[in-house]
């Protein structure tokens, strides 16, 4: 089986993340809605990782970052 493919986009997240559900992203002045998200790797203030059903995303936040994309993260609680 193939690994999933990494990609790197320089944007925002249009609304918070939560495991289970596609992220919107504008970038370059376009917008890219993902697969399911399946996990939340990493959520700092210049920078989000995370994994979606068929891709691992690097996302590159802008400075100063847009409080919704640093602040409003969601995982599922065990």
């Amino acid at each position: 089986m193939k690994g999933k493919r990494t990609t790197t986009l320089n944007g925002i997240l249009m609304y918070p993340l939560a495991v289970g559900q596609c992220a919107l992203i504008l970038h370059n002045g376009h917008f890219t809605r993902t697969s399911r998200v399946v996990e939340i790797h990493e959520a700092e203030h210049d920078e989000v990782r995370f994994e979606t059903m068929n891709t691992i995303y690097r996302l590159l936040l802008p400075d100063p970052a847009p409080q919704a994309a640093e602040q409003q993260v969601l995982c599922m609680a065990a």
